[in-house]
């Protein structure tokens, strides 16, 4: 099966370079296991404040939901942007979820802020994926288990990104923090 693609450009001025870095020092390896039935927005903001972290990157490498909200990108109707995050999909039975990237910084407001795109097998069989919201994830019948590099000073940042106008995560370097 193949798409047809089309062309479309973003309301704001382009931002070049677009790649940015920052460099942070001694990154911490994490294997983090989130139980059944816990929330894992919940579990890994308690991760982050319990133990000091700025920030974290990585992905989700198995598990369960038992509840799950997702959105994916749709056509605007109207507004600046050409795409928005569509209404929310509910999936409240149990579903395997495959991989999941996942990032993990500050707000504007300084709280912890989280990210996720993941992909899973649906109650009904089928591959789903999207913008998984991980404060309405409820791990299911078998543990999340996820692989982070979490970093003590430093990190992701949420900030107005001026071309696309979606607010995004930038880095931000350990003496910014």
């Amino acid at each position: 099966m193949t798409s047809k693609t089309e062309a479309f450009r973003h309301p704001g001025a382009a931002a070049y370079p677009r790649v940015l870095a920052s460099v942070v020092r001694k990154p911490r390896e994490l294997r983090v296991e989130i139980p059944s039935g816990r929330n894992a927005g919940t579990v890994l903001r308690e991760l982050m404040q319990r133990h000091g972290f700025h920030g974290a990157s990585g992905r989700i490498c198995s598990g369960s939901a038992r509840a799950l909200q997702y959105h994916v990108v749709v056509r605007a109707a109207e507004g600046e942007r050409p795409y928005v995050y569509g209404s929310p999909t509910i999936e409240s039975g149990e579903v395997s979820l495959l991989h999941g990237a996942v990032t993990i910084g500050k707000s504007r407001g300084g709280s912890v802020a989280l990210h996720c795109h993941g992909a899973f097998v649906g109650g009904d069989g089928r591959l789903h994926g999207g913008h998984v919201i991980l404060d309405r994830l409820e791990v299911g019948g078998e543990a999340l288990v996820l692989r982070l590099c979490a970093f003590a000073r430093g990190g992701f940042t949420q900030y107005v990104d001026e071309e696309t106008l979606y607010t995004l995560f930038g880095p931000s370097g350990e003496d910014t923090v």
